[in-house]
């Protein structure tokens, strides 16, 4: 249990674990400023709101000293006897990721997010973004943190915001989840939590995207080029996105000059487009891409998007033009251009790109927690009046973006995939992994799109598998492989989707899969079972060994459970004591299920990568079981003793040995229904 105590006049104070692990919170104010610290303890979190005021000086008419706008309120948080950590931090204005540190004088600038263990507890300490300012960390030297919690606009002489959470505990994926809720829930914005926000129907499809396939380039025949070519190998793509490219725009000065699409580019417009991929392709929703500001640099004078946007807009001193940061405005920025692309053109969903944009353009101006909230409620509220809240948040991880959406679900938690970037996967796998431990708290992540005809297909498809999010790829015409999207998904089309969001077991939270030797492994649950993939991204291409464990994920130990490898085809036991040994080539990978050792297991489709998406149990007697297969392929399942008699839709069929306990059964149409007697 977490206890404060004062130590000097409210300007020191000790945070104290029941342990004995004791953080110490020290202000670095200057002369003529009156702050404190108020730290507020719970069972297993601390949360820290400091106050601060500069004195008014005297004639209170003549010059003021204020907070510095991006300095604000710093104070230092002193951890003794640290032993290595994981530090999420905004590498980018756009993106966040993980650092690997040995010492606390290591953690980046930005810092979001550090996990640490102590004896048997783990240890999160996150940073807030309240409603003005912004929380950062930083290492200041090996046994400290220098905190500063920043407005973002001048002007301000007191500040008093919710600024950092400590979460403790043993299993440190609840902890992040603690942490989070104990911030939202002091601000009283607890629907802001992924547990309460709505998953978009749309997304558990299968879908694709125009932008690694054709980026700036997306015509309206490329486009038709590339729907025949899913016609002729029978990919059920249900959702088409037009990424950057489709708009019009001045590309040179990069802002927005109309509503519609480039008319060289799409010469049945926007519209004609979209009824074309609906009504000859079947595909059932079409999105398109927009930049939060329009586009990159907003909208350009005396053109038709200023004139139908002007509502909306505010002009900066440097003469952009942008959606402005109140509410009301914003959502009528918004709102005019959603129902254009609706009623004209029949567009389904947006992407919206660039929006951690909002806090570089109006710094200075308006604060972290003020601009971007305000422009988050006016675009979240236009998408969920157009779209049902079916919309794509991207770069937007800076925190002031991450922490003040209102209702939309998916956001991505990664840089780009880049194709042609070798061993891209490797940061691609790290980021997204990792980053879920802070902005899976919040959203589902969107892992971006993949090629499948690509040296590392196999990698991200796997990774597609326990993400827990949209699957869609962006191959370019003529180059899909659909040997690398059915794993993914059933017959219709439909993703066999993880039920939370994927992230590294407890082994690799605290160690670098750049240099640890051991693979990275990112779980997720589907139902009963749970998924893990592991992924060889050694920085020396060495080969990786390591194991597969009950202490790996919360909720095995104590339990027998089966392992399935997806690759090798077979059955494993997992229990104390008794490990899955995992070794990997540079650059492989493997997907494993992991389910209860019962009398007779169903394991699935086996050619799925999450086989238990295709099956559900009709009924169980003491010697038989029914089981309903709902897609054609070899149904696997794992018994004590070999099947005395298999009938499928009533009919014996044959049943083949498999290693370790498995069996195979071949079905050759959806939707049958096969009785194991024993």
């Amino acid at each position: 249990m977490f206890q404060s105590r004062t130590t000097t006049r409210c300007r020191d104070k000790e945070i104290v674990w029941d342990d004995g692990v004791v953080f110490l919170l020290s202000l670095c104010s200057k002369e003529g400023k009156a702050e404190e610290l108020k730290v507020y303890c719970k069972e297993d979190t601390a949360l820290i709101c400091p106050e601060g005021q500069i004195d008014v000086q005297e004639p209170c008419f003549g010059p003021q000293r204020y907070y510095d706008a991006k300095e604000g309120l710093t104070y230092e948080l002193g951890i003794a006897g640290l032993e290595g950590a994981t530090a999420i931090y905004q590498h980018k204005d756009w993106w966040v990721r993980p650092a690997f540190v040995g010492k606390l004088a290591e953690v980046p600038d930005r810092t979001q997010m550090i996990l640490f263990r102590k004896g048997n507890d783990f240890f999160v300490l996150l940073s807030v973004c309240g409603a003005v300012c912004r929380t950062d960390m930083c290492g200041k030297d090996e046994d400290s943190l220098l905190v500063r919690m920043a407005p973002g606009a001048g002007n301000r002489n007191r500040l008093s915001d919710s600024s950092l959470v400590i979460a403790a505990g043993e299993d440190p994926y609840r902890c992040c989840e603690r942490a989070v809720e104990e911030a939202l829930s002091y601000q009283g914005r607890e629907a802001m939590l992924r547990k309460n926000r709505r998953y978009p129907e749309m997304f558990e499809y299968f879908g694709w995207c125009s932008w690694d396939a054709f980026y700036h380039q997306v015509s309206q025949q490329g486009i038709r080029d590339k729907m025949q070519e899913f016609r002729e190998k029978k990919v059920p793509v249900k959702w088409a996105l037009i990424d950057d490219g489709w708009l019009s725009a001045d590309y040179e000065e990069q802002v927005l000059t109309d509503l519609d699409a480039r008319e060289g580019q799409f010469p049945a417009g926007l519209g004609g487009c979209v009824r074309e991929l609906k009504e000859e392709y079947g595909i059932e929703k079409v999105g398109v891409w927009h930049a939060v500001m329009g586009y990159w640099n907003g909208v350009k004078e005396g053109t038709p998007a200023r004139r139908i946007l002007q509502r909306g807009l505010s002009q900066l001193p440097d003469g952009r033009l942008l959606p402005a940061p109140s509410a009301d405005k914003a959502f009528l920025f918004y709102d005019r251009w959603h129902e254009y692309l609706k009623n004209h053109c029949g567009i389904d969903f947006v992407k919206v790109d660039g929006q951690s944009a909002i806090s570089l353009a109006y710094g200075g101006m308006e604060t972290y927690g003020e601009a971007s909230r305000e422009i988050q409620k006016g675009l979240n509220a236009s998408a969920a009046l157009h779209f049902g809240n079916c919309i794509i948040n991207c770069m937007g991880m800076a925190s002031e973006d991450m922490w003040n959406r209102p209702s939309s679900a998916v956001s991505r938690s990664s840089d780009d995939f880049v194709p042609g970037e070798k061993n891209g996967f490797r940061e691609h796998v790290i980021q997204n992994g990792y980053n879920n431990l802070l902005q899976g708290q919040f959203y589902w992540g969107d892992w971006d799109m993949f090629y499948t005809d690509h040296r590392e297909n196999r990698c991200n498809s796997m990774l597609r598998a326990v993400s827990g999010g949209p699957v869609y790829v962006s191959d370019r015409v003529g180059e899909t492989d659909p040997a690398w999207i059915w794993p993914l998904i059933r017959k219709d089309g439909r993703v066999i989707r993880c039920d939370g969001v994927g992230m590294p077991t407890m082994d690799c939270l605290l160690a670098d899969p750049l240099t640890s030797g051991k693979p990275l492994k990112i779980w997720n649950c589907y139902g009963a079972c749970y998924a893990a993939a592991a992924f060889s991204i050694h920085q020396e291409e060495e080969r990786c060994e390591g194991v597969l464990s009950v202490q790996d994920i919360p909720g095995l130990s104590g339990g027998k459970w089966l392992v399935y490898s997806w690759l090798a085809r077979k059955l494993s036991p997992l229990e104390e004591g008794c490990e899955v040994v995992i070794s990997l080539a540079s650059g492989e990978s493997e997907l494993y299920l992991i389910l209860p050792d019962e009398k007779v297991q169903i394991i699935g489709i086996l050619e799925k990568y999450i086989g238990p998406g295709c099956v559900s149990r009709l009924w169980e007697r003491a010697d038989a079981v029914g089981v309903l297969v709902t897609e054609p392929g070899t149904f696997g399942f794992a018994a004590q003793m070999e099947p005395g008699q298999v009938l499928v839709n009533g009919r014996e069929c044959a049943c083949e040995p498999m290693a370790g306990g498995l069996y195979g059964v071949k079905i050759l149409q959806e939707n049958s229904v096969v009785e194991l007697r024993f």
